[in-house]
């Protein structure tokens, strides 16, 4: 069980949740634009600029000129090892509220959440 004086977390990694979506996207997406991350899921243009800056200057991705795109980001080995840490720390995460709140719980909220982020989509489609 779980002890509310420790943190419900796991600190293997210093990136943020949509730090961590962002890299993967960078990941999965070579050459994806700051506006292109936006449009994928950052609420705005601005947001997506402040997070892979802040993963340029971790060291995670660099910036390469692209052909007829302008700058495209991209993922480097020091930012693929933090993914990999990233993805480990929420999978922790997520094993740990499991944990709390029970198998039949933790699958209910899940389909909530799914839910919930479907709708919200939708809504911000028009």
């Amino acid at each position: 069980m779980h002890s509310f004086s420790e943190p419900l977390m796991d600190a293997r990694t210093p990136l943020s949740p949509a730090a961590i979506g962002a890299l993967a996207k960078i990941a999965i997406y070579p050459g994806i634009t700051a506006s292109g991350l936006a449009r994928q899921g950052f609420k705005t243009q601005q947001a997506a600029s402040q997070n892979t800056s802040r993963l340029q200057r971790l060291g995670y991705v660099e910036r390469r000129w692209g052909a007829g795109r302008g700058v495209g980001l991209h993922i480097t080995p020091a930012g693929e090892r933090a993914l990999e840490q990233g993805l480990a720390s929420e999978r922790e995460v997520e094993h740990q509220l499991e944990g709390l709140l029970g198998a039949e719980r933790y699958a209910q909220l899940c389909e909530l959440l799914s839910h919930a982020r479907a709708v919200l989509l939708q809504a911000q489609a028009g």
